[in-house]
């Protein structure tokens, strides 16, 4: 993927990538904000590729054609190292940025740019963070740092004043998973009064949506996996244990990734129903998109009452989901409350 892939979205920011590159003006630390997750990862891998690209155009982009390019287009480029979340909590923590420190500390091949990147920067915890500031602030000679994240705020002032920020906000979120497994009509049919059936109805549509994304976590693991493992677990049992709890790990982190994607679409669901109720008028709202496929029985607006208990309830489920409660009872729990609602009423957080 190419620096040029992106003009359409930001060309001003392209161009001024690109003339940087020209000149030789590339800094040693950028940290990339957006509000896409994916959006950032492939543009942080383009301008990564462009910094080890060693015949850039003369628009300052990639050419393609040069062996660091080609590994990069393979993913097999062996001097970037990646840092991403694979615990469960999705915490990135000391002893992880402590391994990514080490790794990037030794020596490149001739000619090979160094490259760290820190997926989901977001995730660093407080002390990760602090451990990371010295790699910042004195890289190795020939390192190119490049973070990116959707949550600016949670990462250390520290952190961020010592990067170059780079803003890639198309200022609204997008729900690719809940549009492709058809959650917002479900959601649709969970109004007050729906009655249990069709609650439970909803709920069995959302769990199911879950397992699909656990399935589809396990999946992407998988796929990053190296065959040659398989031979040395073989030889070591212990090693083999070891290696099979840390891919239980990224999977259950990846899948709470995408999990948390549908759990804010939820409650962007019932914040855009609140905007209808009040007389916004649908093809108005931040995401006309989520109304789109609705049947016309579904399409009226709810009324402010019963949108300000929905999401009283949307934001206990969003707490109780961050906690070790069983998932399954707490959708269903959310799923019953929302459609047998009659007046003001509080939900008990399941334990």
């Amino acid at each position: 993927m190419r620096l040029a892939d992106f003009k359409d979205d930001f060309p001003a920011l392209c161009d001024r990538l690109g003339q940087a590159a020209v000149k030789g003006r590339i800094g040693q630390a950028y940290l990339f904000v957006g509000d896409n997750a994916e959006f950032l990862s492939r543009f942080t891998d383009a301008w990564a590729q462009v910094c080890a690209c060693l015949n850039r155009t003369p628009k300052g982009d990639a050419c393609g054609a040069c062996r660091p390019c080609q590994l990069f287009e393979k993913g097999s480029y062996a001097e970037r190292q990646i840092l991403r979340p694979e615990s469960k909590s999705r915490q990135i923590l000391i002893d992880d940025v402590r391994e990514f420190e080490h790794q990037l500390g030794l020596s490149a091949t001739d000619g090979m740019l160094k490259i760290g990147v820190i997926a989901d920067a977001e995730c660093l915890g407080e002390q990760a963070q602090n451990a990371f500031l010295k790699t910042l602030e004195e890289p190795h000679a020939g390192t190119l740092l490049l973070l990116h994240t959707t949550q600016a705020r949670r990462l250390l002032p520290t952190i961020r004043s010592r990067c170059q920020i780079v803003s890639l906000l198309h200022n609204r979120r997008c729900y690719p998973l809940a549009l492709a497994h058809g959650l917002f009509p479900e959601l649709a049919r969970l109004r007050h009064n729906a009655g249990a059936a069709v609650a439970l109805s909803v709920m069995a549509h959302i769990t199911e949506m879950f397992a699909s994304l656990r399935a589809s976590a396990e999946h992407e693991v998988g796929e990053d996996e190296d065959e040659r493992w398989e031979q040395i677990v073989e030889a070591d049992a212990a090693l083999g244990k070891r290696l099979g709890e840390l891919r239980a790990a990224r999977i259950e982190a990846e899948y709470r990734r995408q999990r948390d994607e549908v759990l804010d679409a939820i409650h962007t669901w019932f914040l855009q129903q609140s905007l209808r109720a009040a007389g916004v008028a649908d093809g108005d709202v931040p995401h006309p998109e989520m109304l789109q496929d609705l049947p016309d029985e579904l399409r009226a607006a709810p009324s402010a009452n019963e949108v300000e208990e929905s999401l009283q309830l949307t934001d206990e489920l969003l707490r109780c989901m961050a906690t070790n409660a069983p998932e399954e009872l707490v959708v269903e729990t959310f799923c019953l409350s929302v459609a047998r609602i009659r007046g003001k009423r509080t939900v008990r957080r399941e334990r």
